[in-house]
């Protein structure tokens, strides 16, 4: 089941860093839904989040089925911005510790996640400087 993530009064917004592209404010998997929202009520943080089914992804991306999401902005800062840190690091370790996450890339951590198996995916930090990867298991 699909829905959209809600948007807490302005605390999570839907802004493409690309404007002639559609918003990314589309359905995605309920479960994605709920971790997104969870992370933001308990961090008390504002997220961009830029992209969702739509934009350029890997040819075998959870983008493409509803069951990942891009954020660029944490409290209205750039994720790599170095006064922004401490935020990017609460929002991602929160986001690795949920139940049905399943990748979760960024600055700081880079992990894929099967059941309860975590696997380490250092790789992926490079290309996850400027934005954290969130997907869902389901």
């Amino acid at each position: 089941m699909k829905r959209k993530i809600l948007s807490f009064n302005g605390k999570i917004t839907f802004i493409n860093d690309e404007p002639s592209k559609p918003s990314p404010n589309l359905p995605v998997s309920e479960f994605l839904a709920k971790i997104i929202e969870h992370v933001v009520r308990t961090t008390n943080l504002s997220i961009n989040v830029n992209s969702t089914t739509g934009g350029t992804h890997s040819k075998t991306s959870f983008h493409y089925y509803g069951m990942a999401i891009d954020i660029n902005l944490i409290n209205g800062k750039k994720i790599d911005d170095p006064t922004n840190s401490a935020n990017v690091k609460k929002v991602q370790q929160l986001l690795s510790l949920q139940a049905d996450i399943g990748e979760c890339f960024g600055p700081f951590i880079n992990i894929r996640k099967k059941g309860t198996k975590i696997i380490q995916k250092p790789q992926m930090k490079a290309k996850h400087l400027n934005h954290l990867h969130i997907s869902s298991q389901r």
